[in-house]
C-alpha cells in the first residue's frame, strides 16, 4: 500500500505496512528438509502480496518490504524468532551502568555492495539519516526511541547514547527497518535512495519494477552471515524476484501453475486446500505484536458506557468469526500481546469468553433496556459502527461476522468499509466503535502507542493514569522479570476496560514447492532467504 507521508505521521506507517497479513519464517533453520542437492544457478520466484512504497528501509511505511529489505541489509544484530539479541554487523555489545549508553564492537572486514567499507562511522552515518528531519523516516525513527546519537570512537567501536533509559532498544535494532545502508549511497542517491538500496546483505539489488517486481541476486562476497541462521557464506540461490500479486486468488493461480516457488498471505480457504493435497509444503510463521484485534472506542458513545463494550467481548465467538473470515485456519488470542512477547499472561486467557447471555446480562444491569429486539437508553438505540480498510480482504470479513454475533444480542451493529485515508480519518476522529487491524512489533512498549495521551494510534481514546505509569515504567525497566510483572498488570487494565478485543493470533500462512527449503525469519517474522536452497 501506498500513502503520502505529508498526510500521515510517521508512527502511523508503521500500522498501516501492517494491514496486508504479513509474512513470516520457520524457527530459525530450515523449514523443511532438502529433496536434492542445491542448485547453486537456481532462480526463485516468490509471489508477494503487497506493493513496495521504497526500498529505503529508513523510509518505507510498508510491513511487506520488511522481509525484501533484510535479504539487502544486515543490522547491528540479529534477532532470532525467540526475540534472543544476537551477533550480527556488530560482534558484542556493552550497555552502560545507567542503561544510557550502548556501546558496540563491529565486525571488521564487511563490504556494503558498492565496495564501501563497513566501520563505525557508517553507523553513525545511518543514526544522523534516520534522524534527520528531512529524511522523514517513518518506523526506523521509532524503532530508535530516545537513543538518537551516535559516536564513532574507534574505527570498529560505536556507542548509541540514550537521553533516556529505553530497554526495547537492543531487539528493536533487529529490525529490518534499522538496515545499516551505504553512507556512498545515502550521499550520492539523496531522495532517490530507495530506487538504488545498498547494504552489506545476502542479497544486492538488481531491479525495481513498480507493481511489478523486486529482483535481487546473491552477494557472492557475502562472508559475514549472522552465526544464527547456521549458514555460513553466500547463499545457495543465485537470484530471488519478487514478484508483486495483490489479488490473492492470482497468486494462488501463479503458484499452483508452477510460475512461483513461494506464496506468502495464502488466504485460509485456500491454505487449508492446498495443505491436503501433499504436493507443497504449508508453513505457518508467526508475526509477533499485538495479533489481529480491535480497538473499542472509549470516547464516544454508546461504546464509552463499558457496560457496552464489556457486552461486545462477551458477544463475539472468535473461533465462529475466524471460520467466516478465514476458514478456521488461525488460532483465537485473548490478551493484548501475543504468546511469547514479554509481558504476555495466559491468566488473561479467559478475561470474555463467548456467552450471548452474559452480554445481555451485561447490557441489562448497564440500564439498556431492549426495545423490538435492539437494546435502547435514554431514547437511543445501541448502534454499533464497524468500521473496516476496504483494500484488505480479510478485514471486512471478520467485520462482517463480528457485526452478525451483535445483531444476536439485540446491538444494531453496521459495517463501513472505506478506503485508507478515510478509515484512517474515521478512527482518529472517533468516528467508530471498533475496527479489526493488526499491529506487529518485537517489544511490549508496542502499548504506548495505542494507550498513552497524545499517541496517534490512541484509536480506543482511552488513557489512564495508572496504565501510563506503568507503560512508562516499562520502556525503562531494563530486568525481564519486572518488564513481565509491569506489562501484565498493564493488560489486566486494558482487558478489565474492554478497549481491545484481542481476535486472532497473527501468523502468515506461506506455501512453498518442495524444491525449496531453508526458509528462515527474524524476531517479528521478516523472511530470510540467505540460508534457503532451491533443488533441482
Amino acid at each position: 500500500m501506498r500513502f503520502a507521508r505529508k498526510s500521515v505521521p510517521a508512527v502511523a506507517l508503521s500500522l498501516l505496512s501492517a494491514l496486508a497479513l504479513a509474512a513470516c519464517g520457520s524457527s530459525g533453520g530450515s523449514s523443511t528438509g532438502a529433496t536434492g542437492p542445491a542448485d547453486r544457478t537456481a532462480k526463485a520466484t516468490l509471489g508477494w502480496a503487497e506493493p513496495v512504497d521504497t526500498l529505503n528501509p529508513a523510509t518505507t511505511g510498508n510491513r511487506d518490504v520488511g522481509p525484501i529489505d533484510a535479504n539487502i541489509f544486515d543490522t547491528l544484530v540479529w534477532l532470532t524468532p525467540d526475540f534472543k539479541v544476537t551477533p550480527d554487523l556488530a560482534t558484542k555489545w556493552e550497555v552502560s551502568p545507567d542503561d544510557k549508553t550502548y556501546t558496540f564492537t563491529l565486525r571488521q572486514g564487511v563490504k556494503f555492495h558498492d565496495g564501501t567499507p563497513f566501520d563505525a562511522s557508517a553507523v553513525v552515518a545511518n543514526i544522523n539519516y534516520i534522524t534527520d528531519k528531512s529524511t522523514q523516516s517513518n518506523i526506523a525513527l521509532g524503532l530508535l526511541g530516545p537513543c538518537t546519537h551516535a559516536t564513532a570512537t574507534a574505527q570498529y567501536t560505536v556507542t548509541i547514547n540514550c537521553s533516556a533509559p529505553y530497554a526495547p532498544l537492543l531487539a528493536q535494532l533487529g529490525e529490518p527497518y534499522l538496515g545499516v545502508q551505504s553512507p556512498a549511497a545515502i550521499n550520492q542517491y539523496g531522495k532517490d535512495l530507495g530506487l538504488h538500496p545498498v547494504g552489506t546483505g545476502a542479497f544486492a539489488f538488481v531491479s525495481y519494477t513498480p507493481n511489478q517486481s523486486v529482483v535481487l541476486k546473491r552477494n557472492e562476497d557475502y562472508q559475514w552471515g549472522p552465526a544464527a541462521t547456521n549458514h555460513p557464506g553466500p547463499p545457495d540461490i543465485a537470484q530471488l524476484t519478487f514478484q508483486i500479486v495483490p489479488n490473492s486468488q492470482a497468486r494462488v493461480n501463479q503458484f499452483q501453475s508452477g510460475q512461483s516457488d513461494f506464496m506468502q498471505e495464502t488466504p485460509g480457504i485456500f491454505w487449508n486446500t492446498l495443505q491436503k493435497t501433499g504436493r507443497y509444503n504449508g508453513i505457518k510463521f508467526p508475526i509477533s505484536g499485538m495479533g489481529i484485534f480491535a480497538p473499542i472506542n472509549a470516547g464516544s458513545w454508546p461504546t464509552n458506557d463499558p457496560a457496552v463494550r464489556k457486552a461486545i467481548m462477551y458477544a463475539v465467538d472468535k473461533p465462529g468469526a475466524i471460520k467466516v473470515a478465514d476458514d478456521g485456519a488461525f488460532a483465537p488470542s485473548s490478551t493484548p500481546l501475543q504468546k511469547g512477547m514479554t509481558g504476555y499472561d495466559p491468566a488473561l486467557e479467559n478475561s470474555y469468553t463467548y456467552d450471548p447471555a452474559k452480554a445481555e446480562a451485561t447490557l441489562q444491569a448497564g440500564g439498556w433496556t431492549k426495545v423490538n429486539g435492539i437494546y435502547q437508553k435514554d431514547g437511543k438505540p445501541l448502534s454499533i459502527n464497524i468500521t473496516a480498510i476496504s483494500s484488505v480482504p480479510e478485514y471486512p470479513l471478520i467485520a462482517q461476522a463480528i457485526q452478525g454475533y451483535l445483531r444476536a444480542v439485540g446491538m444494531d451493529a453496521q459495517v463501513t468499509q472505506l478506503a485508507t485515508p478515510a478509515w484512517l480519518a474515521a478512527n482518529i476522529q472517533g468516528n467508530m466503535s471498533l475496527t479489526p487491524l493488526q499491529y506487529i512489533a518485537v517489544d511490549p512498549d508496542a502499548l504506548h502507542l495505542w494507550f498513552l495521551p497524545g499517541q496517534y494510534f490512541n484509536w480506543s481514546h482511552f488513557t489512564d493514569p495508572t496504565l501510563t505509569a506503568l507503560i512508562n515504567q516499562g520502556q525503562q525497566e531494563a530486568d525481564p522479570a519486572k518488564r513481565q510483572s509491569i506489562y501484565a498488570q498493564a493488560q489486566k487494565i486494558i482487558m478489565d476496560q474492554a478497549v481491545l478485543m484481542p481476535i486472532h493470533e497473527n501468523v502468515d500462512l506461506v506455501m512453498t514447492s518442495k524444491k525449496l527449503t531453508g526458509l528462515q525469519y527474524s524476531g517479528g517474522g521478516f523472511e530470510y532467504f540467505g540460508a534457503a536452497s532451491l533443488t533441482k
